[in-house]
């Protein structure tokens, strides 16, 4: 395998529609490192299902094509298919056979999936072992909590021990607890076992915690790719300072901030504990933080100033609305 796990060139999915073709996906290129925890966002309908799907051999692209672990997913499907695990958001693990148990579960889905019984008697323990699912191994799924379904899910996705996960809003319908504990799995796969893992969540949070970094697709379009610092600069609120005092007496370091000539506007101005809190956007962060620290010096007890990034959220909505209206 190369340096790149997943790559696609020119990918394209179109549907017939009535006047003209609905494209799903147009014409996208996208390279995703070899161990690598890769997040795909996209509001609804934009196309991220729809290109997870050509890159687990289950629809055909329009145009183009992609390479998974090295194989062409249209001329090599059955080898692609032998190195990726799908896992897609099945709420409350409708996907397993509730009548049956865990251990039974893994070793039918090892059957289809032609793991040699040797290879999978020693797979299905270990599985059973690194997801904690030993203790009630044998008892049916359907007595199992939503967390346990999900363990179990993954560990049928791992069966065949691909390098390459796909993994289509593992964590949706889950409760918070739950979701927590997916994550730190997800985390532990792509670490410990190195499993090259593609990510796609409606959860913002959960990919700015896992992800090392992320492309937003829209109308079938890669808007956006970069680390979160890189997305962050695509944005003007990336240059937001936030400053930390002692005492309480705010208001009066917050009029003498807004004055500066470099500050656009105060954003959050409010009591914090036994201190105050006051986050600005600049116009220019390199010299934003000397100024205003020599602004306030003599007067007012600084805890500290530095620069704070914004959160995924704030970044997705503002480059989706850019490229809709753009």
């Amino acid at each position: 395998m190369n340096d790149h796990s997943i790559e696609t060139i020119g990918i394209t999915k179109e549907y017939p529609g009535k006047e003209k073709p609905l494209v799903a996906v147009d014409h996208t290129d996208l390279l995703i490192r070899s161990g690598e925890l890769f997040g795909l966002l996209g509001p609804n309908g934009a196309g991220k299902t729809t290109l997870i799907k050509m890159l687990c051999t289950l629809i055909l692209p329009t145009e183009g094509t992609a390479k998974v672990g090295g194989y062409d997913i249209v001329k090599e499907a059955a080898k692609v298919r032998e190195t990726i695990g799908w896992l897609h958001g099945e709420t409350g693990g409708r996907a397993l056979y509730w009548r049956l148990s865990a251990r039974d579960n893994l070793r039918f889905y090892a059957y289809i999936q032609n793991v040699p019984s040797d290879v999978a008697r020693k797979r299905i323990e270990a599985l059973l072992e690194f997801f904690d699912l030993k203790r009630e191994a044998d008892s049916l799924v359907k007595d199992y909590s939503t967390g346990m379904k999900v363990r179990v899910m993954l560990a049928r996705t791992l069966l065949p021990n691909p390098p390459i996960l796909l993994l289509d809003e593992p964590t949706v319908g889950l409760d918070a607890q739950t979701a927590i504990e997916t994550r730190k799995l997800i985390q532990t796969l792509n670490r410990e076992l190195h499993k090259t893992i593609l990510l796609t969540s409606h959860n913002l949070y959960e990919v700015e915690k896992l992800c090392e970094r992320v492309a937003i697709i829209n109308t079938g379009k890669i808007v956006a790719l970069g680390t979160m610092d890189q997305l962050a600069h695509l944005i003007h609120e990336a240059k937001t300072v936030e400053v930390r005092l002692e005492g309480t007496d705010g208001e009066a370091a917050t009029q003498i901030i807004q004055q500066l000539d470099l500050i656009r506007r105060v954003v959050i101005s409010e009591r914090s504990g036994d201190g105050w809190i006051i986050r600005a956007e600049v116009s220019d962060l390199d010299s934003a933080i000397p100024r205003i620290a020599n602004a306030l010096a003599g007067n007012f007890r600084i805890r500290g100033i530095s620069e704070i990034r914004p959160h995924l959220e704030e970044i997705f909505v503002k480059i989706t609305e850019g490229n809709n209206h753009g």
